[in-house]
């Protein structure tokens, strides 16, 4: 019994990191397009920093999949561990896009 339980927590954990990162990957999208448009206050050089740093988050997530896959992880730990990289990427940049807020008038709106 205890091993269903465990087991229904490690899906459920696994899902909730999916949603999250779905949810912080939206954000980010936005608020580069928005930021593209000239309606979200961006850093200089965001357009080059959204390409770069794709391959390194994506290596890094592929060789922690790995890693986990190759220490006998659960296919729930594997799926988790190649996320992790990811997840913290984007939420590392939705919250550091959110606190630049928005354009009015070409003058960044105080956010918080």
């Amino acid at each position: 019994m205890n091993h269903a339980i465990d087991r229904i927590g490690e899906v459920t954990e696994t899902w909730t990191s999916v949603a999250q990162l779905m949810a912080d990957t939206r954000w980010v999208l936005t608020m580069r397009l928005l930021g593209l448009s000239g309606a979200w206050s961006m850093p200089e050089g965001e357009s080059q920093t959204m390409i770069g740093e794709k391959i390194p988050a994506f290596t890094e997530a592929a060789l922690s999949g790995t890693f986990a896959m190759m220490s006998g992880g659960s296919l729930d730990r594997v799926f988790r561990e190649s996320l992790e990289p990811i997840s913290s990427k984007a939420r590392a940049n939705r919250e550091r896009l959110f606190g630049r807020g928005p354009l009015v008038f070409g003058r960044t709106v105080a956010w918080n």
